[in-house]
């Protein structure tokens, strides 16, 4: 079977929980950020905010985006590793309720790993990760038949947190290229671009066709202090930008296209997480179905403002996916 997308990444199971600022101070941890973490760790917060209502999803960055991608009608398949235990066989069987191709979980009976994602009172996510079996992803599983009969692949720089995985997903990008097949990348976090940056620099300026990041990722990967001239450094290195900005909407740019800027679609919102994700996977939905760099972005910015009105990192059961529609809504949401 041939796939649209072929997406790569840590397989993790969310947490969330809807905490106070105050536990995330208490925890020193970065707000807003990833932080890696243990099971046992994750655990003793599990137990501090007992009380609180925890929503468990499947989950990992670039998972959601396959996801918002398949929800749109695409066709899409990601590679990531989940353990035969409770969590992975969730994992398993969500993914195959979405519609979208998974490898099934492995001969492990322990060790799918999980985020819990804290959630403040501003909707902001902070993110303690235990890797657990996805950080033994590593490039023999990475099936090249599958890559190369694909429209484009996406990967995930979470990845670079790990030599296996890390080398994973090199091997995937070497065969999209020799098939001639785009290549889409997303930074994915500032600890990420700061711990990894220049062998990040390195495999975007050789291998990446497509940069997804937010501002905060961008000035981290340049070293600029302002968005603009961030911008313009990474657009030197790809052949297609986009740069998500929160609440200022989002720049994208491609050879024909210098920058252009997209307003957000204006929503209430409840839950950050997946935000980027989903905006990856309206840009690469339109890229892909041939529709031109504005649109491409107005349907990742319309999927990102629908994943945060709701606790996840997947498009809400309500969100329209017929792309027409969604493209006339647009102008009308710049006149609210």
């Amino acid at each position: 079977m041939s796939y649209d997308l072929v997406g790569i990444g840590n397989a993790l199971v969310d947490i969330e929980v809807q905490v106070s600022d105050g536990l995330v101070r208490t925890l020193e941890i970065t707000k807003g950020g990833m932080t890696l973490s243990t099971k046992e760790n994750q655990d003793q917060i599990l137990k501090q905010i007992s009380s609180h209502t925890q929503k468990i999803v499947s989950g990992g960055s670039a998972a959601n985006t396959i996801h918002g991608f398949s929800a749109l009608g695409g066709k899409g398949y990601y590679l990531g590793r989940v353990a035969e235990d409770t969590f992975g066989k969730h994992y398993t069987e969500d993914m195959k309720d979405c519609g979208v191709g998974f490898p099934g979980p492995d001969s492990k009976t322990d060790g799918t790993g999980t985020c819990l994602i804290l959630i403040t009172p501003d909707s902001e996510r902070t993110m303690l990760t235990h890797l657990g079996i996805s950080s033994e992803l590593h490039p023999d599983n990475v099936d090249e038949t599958i890559v190369k009969s694909a429209r484009a692949t996406y990967i995930e720089g979470y990845l670079w947190t790990g030599d296996e995985t890390r080398a994973a997903a090199m091997k995937m990008a070497d065969a999209a290229r020799q098939a001639g097949i785009p290549v889409a990348f997303t930074l994915s976090d500032a600890f990420v671009v700061n711990t990894y940056k220049e062998s990040l620099i390195d495999f975007i300026r050789w291998k990446v066709d497509i940069l997804f990041c937010n501002n905060v990722e961008a000035r981290a990967m340049t070293g600029e202090d302002k968005d603009e001239p961030a911008f313009a450094e990474l657009k030197g290195m790809v052949d297609t930008l986009f740069m998500t900005r929160g609440a200022e909407g989002s720049w994208a740019a491609n050879s024909q296209h210098p920058k252009i800027h997209i307003n957000p679609f204006q929503v209430k919102p409840v839950d950050t997480t997946g935000a980027g994700d989903l905006y990856a996977a309206g840009a690469l939905y339109g890229l892909i179905h041939n529709h031109d760099l504005k649109e491409s972005a107005i349907l990742g910015s319309y999927c990102a403002a629908q994943v945060v009105t709701h606790l996840g990192g997947r498009m809400p059961p309500h969100s329209h996916t017929h792309v027409p529609t969604i493209l006339e809504l647009y102008p009308a949401s710049q006149s609210t």
